[in-house]
């Protein structure tokens, strides 16, 4: 089975045009400096992505973002959707445990 390769590059390209900086990639989770979202790479389509909001996050600030980074994916041949939110908590063994709100 063949994997299409993920366009990590471009998309550390739009989060860093918007003032964010991954850091952090995991299979096909990307991770953004402050935490205030994320982003999951889809499972079919590898240009499509989810946006997901950490709850902590600012109501105007998750607009503001989502706002800039949708319009500017899709110049750039990224899909972007806005899904929802996650919270992230720590667990034993300094382990990170994610849940996805829809």
């Amino acid at each position: 089975m063949d994997t299409a390769l993920r366009p990590l590059g471009t998309v550390m390209e739009l989060v860093e045009a918007l003032g964010h900086e991954v850091t952090y990639a995991y299979e096909d989770l990307i991770f953004i400096n402050h935490n205030d979202f994320l982003l999951q790479f889809d499972a079919v389509d590898p240009n499509t992505l989810d946006l997901f909001f950490n709850t902590e996050c600012d109501a105007a600030e998750a607009d503001k973002v989502a706002g800039r980074m949708i319009p500017e994916g899709i110049q750039k041949g990224l899909v972007i959707h806005s899904k929802g939110t996650y919270t992230m908590t720590e667990t034993e063994g300094d382990n990170l445990q994610i849940t996805f709100n829809p």
